[in-house]
């Protein structure tokens, strides 16, 4: 069986990004939409919404990182261009290639609780 995450680290961004929707479509998502590959997308390469176990539903920016580090940089600028977004949502997500430490995401929740954004997380609305 070959490593996977060799093959998604030769993924080109349009590649990552078509990955991370075809997950998200066979996860039940809905209202899913893939943005980024078209440009001027305001930091949402996909858009879709999850029911959750509560039966509301969570809409959610979901930000592909097809980098082996999600830089604290990137995440607010990401979260900067999505604010400027028409759309309504309840949360984002981001789906990285590499590892996010710990201190890393408690440096990116805290800047987006600052700026009134909701962060992701699998199994949270």
């Amino acid at each position: 069986m070959p490593n996977v995450s060799r093959l998604v680290h030769r993924f080109c961004g349009a590649e990552f990004e078509r990955l991370v929707f075809a997950y998200h479509v066979r996860a039940g998502w809905t209202e899913i939409a893939w943005c980024g590959q078209a440009g001027g997308d305001h930091g949402r390469d996909i858009f879709g919404s999850q029911l959750l176990d509560d039966g509301t539903r969570c809409r959610a920016v979901i930000q592909c990182v097809n980098r082996s580090s999600l830089t604290q940089n990137k995440a607010e600028h990401d979260m900067q261009r999505m604010l400027s977004s028409p759309s309504k949502i309840d949360a984002l997500k981001f789906v990285t290639r590499g590892a996010v430490s710990a201190t890393r995401r408690d440096v990116i929740q805290t800047f987006a609780k600052a700026n009134g954004i909701k962060i992701y997380q699998s199994g949270q609305a």
